[in-house]
Order: C-alpha cells, then structure tokens, then sequence
C-alpha cells in the first residue's frame, strides 16, 4: 500500500511539474471496455500448467482525463476512469506517454493502477477452485483489491480537441493471494476503445 501511495505521490508531482514546461488541456473520456481475468496454474510457481479466461465481461468506461504537451512529438496523458463490465469494476489511474509517430497519429504506453471496487466474477471462480482442491477460505481475504497495469495503445486526433484511442492494459500483479500463492495467478486485462474530448 506504502509503494501505492508513493507511485500516486511521484506522479502528481511530477505531472505538476511538467505544467509549466508544455501545453496543458483536460478533458472528459469515455468509451467501451472488455475486462478479461484469467487464472493461471503453476507448479509451484516454476512449472506453467496453463490458464483458464475465467470471465470475459464487456460494458463502458468514463472519467477524466489531461495531455500535457512536453515536447512537439511527446505528451503525457493522466487519467482517472471509473470501468463497470458485468460483475467486475475499477478505477483506473492511468499515466500514458503518448509519442507522435506522424501528424496526429500516436503510440501510448505507460503505467495504470487499478482499484477494484467490485470483482464478484472473480470471487466465485476462486471459490469454484478452492472447493474443488479443499484450501476453501474467505475469498475477500485472498485477494488483492489493488493492482498494478502496463497498457499500451494507438490515438488519433480527429480534430484539436477530439481524439479516437485504442489501448490495451494487462495486469503484472497477482490479485491471488491464498493458500496457493504459488501455485495460482489471477490477473485482469482490459481493452478500451472510446474517445477524449478536451475542453
């Protein structure tokens, strides 16, 4: 939790201090989302047995969202998003850097935390595993409601203040944190596909 709030810290920190070195617009963003958790099966962490998509959920994204223009070709984009998808759903804090490859076409890559608010669909699928291998136990204290993303995407400007994006976000955390630590691996990862319109 500690390094949580140290990463949030740095990165307002650092967003603010790149306010005064480019461009600044916010904005409002919003588009669909498909949420995928998957759990893996090792032994012992060493030996990959696989993994099962164990809910693939599809539903939307809004929230806000800021570019900051550091360089011609390089911007940082912070957001704050609020995703529902069925039974599973986040607040996402993602900070993207976005490098112009031609005129208004852009790449995006960078960090995303990712707070979950409701991962029901996941609880259920844990049960389902732990009744089944006999380590049956409170699935609100084996999992991880805090994660840690890498997303990656494309963005084109329509017009100077509307832009269409496409990103991929795949989780490095394991929300599983039970009896089998070692052995099981439940990870989340999104597709968004929306729109940001900067005021």
């Amino acid at each position: 939790m500690k390094k949580v709030l140290f990463t949030i810290i740095l990165s307002v920190l650092f967003t603010s201090g790149l306010q005064a070195q480019g461009d600044l617009k916010f904005g409002v963003t919003g588009g669909l989302i498909n949420s995928n958790a998957d759990v893996g099966f090792s032994v012992l962490g060493l030996v990959d047995l696989g993994s099962v998509n164990a809910i693939s959920k599809t539903g939307f994204y809004v929230g806000v969202i800021a570019d900051i223009g550091i360089s011609e070709k390089f911007h940082l984009q912070p957001e704050l998003t609020y995703a529902s998808a069925g039974d599973l759903s986040y607040i996402h804090i993602p900070i993207m850097v976005k490098y112009y490859v031609i005129n208004k076409l852009y790449a995006q890559a960078g960090p995303q935390l990712s707070f979950s608010s409701n991962i029901d669909g996941i609880k259920g699928a844990i049960q389902d595993i732990e009744g089944v291998l006999g380590t049956n136990g409170d699935v609100d204290d084996v999992l991880n409601t805090i994660g840690v993303d890498l997303g990656f995407g494309l963005g084109y400007d329509i017009l100077d203040n509307l832009s269409a994006q496409i990103r991929y976000s795949t989780e490095l955390t394991n929300r599983y944190t039970g009896p089998l630590n070692n052995s099981l691996k439940v990870r989340a990862s999104n597709v968004n596909v929306g729109i940001a319109y900067f005021f």
